[in-house]
């Protein structure tokens, strides 16, 4: 279900937001940027903690993540071969609908994120594009999380894709969202997210 699909991968969807390089063509390392994002996070879940402050602790940590994830590619690539045959109209309003609901999902989850809970491993460099292995330490369990991340630009790297425990995320919507589509066509899709979204809090 597209319930237990979002809740399973964004638990530590964006803890360890890895950002990665190539130093011949970007300004800084995977490693430099994955720690300051890190660190962002936690200066805003200390600064802002508590229930009283949560509406402020959740908008102060989406100015943090939006820009380190791509929801335009993650959102094409979550609909396949679909992505062609809507309208530039429908396809806006997917990403904005997409983004929303995993911006949304993800802050209601990862509120309690500290300091020392992710390590990278290793990461591997094929420019534009790379994949950065971490492992999450959530309540004492250990979480393998693998990124695939696209840079664009020269500059910026951003996260297209997540691993978790071999199982791809946009494969994982794109399967549910595939199977929703056939039952209730593209249109079906759209009021789901809709739906979705009014529920997350």
């Amino acid at each position: 279900m597209l319930k237990n699909l979002l809740t399973l991968t964004l638990v530590s969807l964006f803890i360890s937001l890895p950002v990665f390089g190539k130093e011949a063509a970007t300004k800084t390392s995977p490693k430099v940027e994955m720690q300051e994002t890190i660190d962002e996070l936690v200066k805003i879940v200390n600064k802002y903690s508590g229930d009283a402050q949560i509406d402020e602790r959740r908008k102060n940590m989406r100015l943090v993540i939006e820009p380190k994830f791509d929801f335009d590619e993650m959102a094409k690539r979550s609909l396949g071969a679909k992505w062609k045959t809507i309208t530039p109209a429908q396809q806006k309003e997917f990403v904005s609908l997409f983004s929303e609901l995993l911006a949304k999902t993800y802050l209601a989850r990862i509120e309690n994120v500290e300091e020392g809970m992710v390590t990278i491993k290793e990461e591997k460099i094929k420019f534009p594009k790379a994949l950065v292995k971490t492992t999450v330490d959530y309540k004492g369990d250990l979480f393998p999380i693998d990124y695939k991340l696209v840079n664009k630009t020269g500059e910026t790297w951003r996260v297209y894709d997540v691993i978790i425990e071999n199982i791809g995320l946009v494969a994982n919507y794109r399967n549910e969202f595939a199977g929703i589509i056939r039952k209730e066509q593209f249109s079906g899709l759209l009021e789901r997210l809709k739906e979705k979204n009014a529920k997350t809090s």
